[in-house]
């Protein structure tokens, strides 16, 4: 018998640009670090997630603690950038796919 293998869950994380380095959020756990460097940052949200995931599971509050969802700006400016990054993908995909055939008459 096969052991199955455990189920990986998405976390999608929002990071800020400040004056003083990066904050960054969990969305679906409303939990937040900083860091100078946007590496830095990406680190420290993942151990806090993990603190955070801790202290739920000792303490029996899996219900009540998640999810526990930032609030909506923060879901919005997250999928803006992500609109972005995709439209600037694209776009540069498509300009070297296309051939245009040209006359003028």
């Amino acid at each position: 018998m096969r052991k199955k293998k455990p189920k990986k869950i998405v976390l999608h994380n929002l990071f800020i640009k400040g004056k003083a380095g990066y904050t960054g959020i969990c969305l679906e756990l409303n939990v937040a670090s900083e860091g100078d460097t946007l590496e830095e940052a990406k680190k420290n949200v993942k151990e806090a997630v993990a603190l955070y995931l801790e202290s739920v599971h000792e303490h029996g509050d899996a219900e009540e603690a998640i999810p526990r969802f930032a609030p909506v700006e923060y879901w919005l400016k997250y999928f803006s950038s992500q609109e972005r990054e995709l439209r600037d993908e694209l776009k540069a995909g498509f300009e070297s796919m296309l051939d245009f055939q040209e006359a003028v008459a």
